[in-house]
């Protein structure tokens, strides 16, 4: 499975590609977060994409997890997410 992530600018064109890890531990958060969560809403089998009122929420729900359930994946889209929120652009995350 795995997804793929691309930080994207304003006019949707493509600034950073990076993926989940080789445990899908980014996925598995989604798959395995709460009904009303932002990140339940990440498709593992299509796009999804946030912009930025999305971000910012998606930011705060992966900042408040235990530091132990926070692998680099998540930190690494936490980083992405505050780049696009500062340049008014989207995060996009390609299922498989």
């Amino acid at each position: 499975m795995g997804l793929s992530m691309r930080r994207l600018n304003r006019a949707q064109d493509v600034v950073e590609e990076f993926d989940d890890d080789a445990q899908d531990a980014f996925l598995a958060l989604c798959v395995g977060a709460p009904d009303i969560s932002l990140r339940r809403g990440i498709s593992p089998y299509d796009l999804t994409m946030f912009n930025t009122p999305q971000l910012e929420r998606l930011v705060v729900e992966l900042e408040e997890l235990p530091e132990e359930e926070k692998p680099p994946v998540v930190h690494r889209v936490i980083e992405e997410a505050h780049e696009a929120i500062r340049r008014s652009g989207y995060l996009l995350f390609i299922g498989d």
